[in-house]
């Protein structure tokens, strides 16, 4: 009877409407909704569009938990009315779109980009949990998504990447252990976005992402840390007779972290030389004073200079190692020289690189002294 009397069934809603309570109208729309519900696999375009007429007039003037609930009800409806499903999507109140925007699969693409971009971060978080996310629903999601959206999309194993968003949080993962972690589980990121975010990760990342990492992704981590090393021994600028070239003048141009991570990189493939002129490039102090504070006491020496430029435990035992000559089997892991190197505040280590470099040379007695 609905399909065939809709014209006097809509004027005798809008009169109900009119003069009914919220209630009311509350109870009319949760009526027709499960009237659809009830048949919505054999209703043709025909039908569905009249449902779609009569939910609209009545959505216009109805209270918010109706919303909800109607919401909550077409979600998963693959034939629901589509524009009642829109105005939904669109609502502002975030308990009114988000069961549409995680799950109807009315929505298209080109809907989804335009939410996207028009709302904010908890509509696009919704839309990060769906099952499926496109490659241009994806782009839009990471351009905008703050932290919590990023997060979401990328443990999203329906989400689509192109490779600009797989970059963009490849640059966003680096500092953030909890999703490079998220990050590097994901099957499809390309290699050569896996070794970018390993070569830019800060120390504290890669001692996460190593302890937490199964078997096999722990030996491609590994292995593509030793990548990285063998390409920046390979690129790095040698010295020249007596010339004065340095890498050190190509790194000042980068990144401090950049930085810092091939100074690791230099300290574990065993390149003394290159490790010598990246702690002069990080701590401003010529290749002469730091070999005459390296020979003054070898071990404090590698703990004050690395302290001084903030480098992490793991690089400064490889630059520890490779100056000492020693092996961290037999000291370099032990519990004297971490704490040592723990205990030693950023503030002291700075002072004593202003004492050094306010003099030309600088004694055992006086790096106790200082310390």
């Amino acid at each position: 009877m609905l399909m065939l009397n809709a014209p006097n069934l809509i004027d005798e809603l809008e009169l109900t409407m009119r003069h009914g309570s919220g209630a009311q109208r509350a109870e009319i729309l949760q009526r027709v909704t499960q009237l659809f519900l009830q048949n919505a696999n054999s209703y043709g375009a025909e039908h569905v569009a009249l449902f779609d007429d009569v939910m609209l007039r009545l959505i216009e003037r109805i209270e918010q938990h109706a919303l909800i609930r109607l919401s909550a009800e077409l979600a998963p409806i693959g034939n629901a009315p589509t524009n009642v499903v829109h105005r939904l999507a669109r609502s502002d109140d975030i308990e009114v779109s988000r069961p549409i925007l995680r799950q109807s699969p009315v929505l298209t693409d080109e809907f989804l980009v335009e939410i996207a971009r028009s709302k904010g971060q908890e509509h696009l978080a919704a839309i990060a949990e769906r099952a499926r996310v496109a490659e241009k629903v994806t782009d839009v999601l990471v351009e905008r998504g703050n932290a919590a959206v990023t997060m979401k999309v990328t443990g999203n194993a329906g989400a689509r990447f192109s490779r600009k968003a797989f970059q963009q949080v490849a640059d966003r993962a680096y500092a953030d252990a909890g999703l490079a972690e998220i990050f590097i589980g994901r099957s499809d990121v390309p290699a050569d976005v896996f070794e970018h975010l390993l070569s830019k990760a800060t120390e504290v990342v890669r001692q996460r992402l190593m302890k937490n990492a199964d078997p096999a992704m722990r030996a491609r981590i590994h292995q593509t840390l030793s990548n990285i090393a063998q390409q920046v021994t390979k690129a790095a600028p040698r010295r020249n007779g007596g010339a004065d070239g340095r890498s050190a003048a190509t790194l000042n141009h980068q990144d401090l972290p950049r930085m810092k991570s091939q100074l690791g990189e230099f300290a574990r493939v065993g390149d003394r030389a290159q490790t010598i002129e990246t702690l002069s490039a990080l701590s401003k102090l010529p290749i002469e004073t730091i070999k005459s504070l390296l020979r003054a006491e070898a071990e404090d020496g590698v703990l004050i200079l690395c302290k001084a430029i903030g480098l992490g435990w793991t690089d400064a035992k490889h630059v520890l190692v490779l100056m000492t000559g020693a092996s961290a089997e037999s000291g370099v892991d032990s519990k004297r020289v971490f704490d040592k190197y723990y205990n030693l505040s950023e503030e002291t280590a700075l002072r004593v690189i202003r004492f050094v470099k306010s003099c030309k040379a600088v004694s055992k007695s006086d790096l106790q002294r200082m310390l």
